[in-house]
């Protein structure tokens, strides 16, 4: 079995449109997933990128041209301006590295797309202890455990641990995958990983 270290944020629009097409290819190649969520913003910043919202609004159009192109390609319901975005997705990050603790790494997966869905198709607010609590709840989780653990500090550090090994590795952006000391950036070249794994198997 292959391992593959996936580093988003529950709050990432591509991180959402490649979440289910992702699950769907690991299961396909027997792909052992490590779920890394990430701080975008401190990733950003050391890597030279933007948040959405400061990019010139050239790039931002055609983010928005993208973001139709592809959910119309991967089948998905999706609200292209979201009520609850962008918002802190500390909160909803720290539940996903939770889950892996408590529920292990395919439960941890299940809450992660949850909180994507939450934000993209179901207009709900990822920073919300209450709907964090409620939506781990939903995925066979203990919601109010999960938010309480998920403030801890220990879960900021996990986080920032991420991060920084996401810099370390030469990744400037989510979702971005990585099969040994090769990386996919987007979930556009989720074929190319796929070929990658067909390879090495």
């Amino acid at each position: 079995m292959e391992d593959i270290d996936y580093y988003f944020s529950t709050l990432s629009t591509w991180s959402y449109v490649g979440s289910r097409a992702f699950r769907d290819l690991a299961k396909r190649c027997d792909v052992k997933v490590h779920h890394k969520p990430t701080n975008l913003l401190t990733l950003f910043e050391a890597t030279g990128g933007l948040p959405a919202g400061q990019r010139p609004p050239q790039r931002q159009a055609w983010r928005k041209i993208e973001m139709k192109r592809w959910s119309t390609k991967r089948g998905l319901p999706m609200n292209f301006d979201p009520a609850h975005w962008p918002v802190n997705p500390r909160l909803a990050d720290g539940a996903v590295l939770v889950a892996i603790r408590e529920a292990g790494e395919e439960t941890a997966g299940q809450l992660a797309d949850a909180l994507m869905r939450a934000v993209w198709e179901e207009e709900r607010n990822i920073a919300d202890p209450e709907m964090v609590a409620m939506i781990a709840n939903e995925n066979g989780l203990d919601g109010a455990a999960v938010v309480d653990a998920a403030s801890r500090s220990d879960i900021s550090d996990a986080i920032k641990q991420n991060t920084q090994e996401a810099i370390d590795r030469g990744l400037f952006g989510a979702p971005s995958y990585c099969l040994g000391n090769e990386f996919f950036w987007g979930q556009d070249r989720l074929d190319m990983l796929e070929d990658a794994l067909k390879e090495q198997a």
